[in-house]
């Protein structure tokens, strides 16, 4: 064999061998911050904003990641961070009985007669509390920002979470 050809292979074995090791080398450098956000932060805000939103407890039954994205905001600079999933969260008590519809899309004072659940409401977004049936099963399609925190990440709930 000819030592260039032994070369090679000995080149080609290290490429493969280190295709393989990459992942641990990337682990290991979210020990020193800048991992995106992941699943469980995502979760955990879910389970902060329901607690808040919602007047009694909650289970939630699926989580499934839709989409993730990095974000820049050019004027200021910020990072940021976009977390898109689909939750179904079932509610064995209901939730906000008080605002149960007197009459067909009439609501309370104070509460919101519409059926679109959200957890981090924007403008166009119900406003007051939603009344949700005891047993009713609720899916919420949504996305939650995170802003950058040093080298972790804040949440719409106003916790810092580590990436993952």
């Amino acid at each position: 064999m000819r030592p260039w050809t032994l070369k090679t292979q000995a080149l080609a074995a290290t490429l493969i061998v280190g295709a393989f090791a990459a992942p641990p080398a990337l682990a290991a450098i979210c020990l020193f911050g800048g991992c995106d956000v992941g699943e469980k932060a995502a979760k955990a805000v879910l389970e902060n904003l329901l607690k808040q939103r919602f007047d009694k407890p909650a289970q939630i039954l699926e989580f499934k990641t839709t989409m993730t994205e990095r974000l820049e905001m050019h004027a200021t600079g910020e990072k940021g961070f976009e977390y898109f999933f689909n939750a179904t969260v079932l509610f064995p008590e209901g939730a906000n009985l008080e605002c149960k519809p007197e009459s067909a899309g009439q609501a309370p004072e104070g509460c919101s007669a519409s059926t679109h659940y959200v957890t981090a409401p924007r403008a166009s977004d119900p406003k007051g509390k939603q009344y949700v049936a005891p047993g009713q099963k609720v899916t919420f399609d949504e996305e939650y920002r995170f802003y950058e925190a040093g080298k972790s990440w804040k949440g719409p709930d106003g916790k810092i979470y580590d990436g993952e």
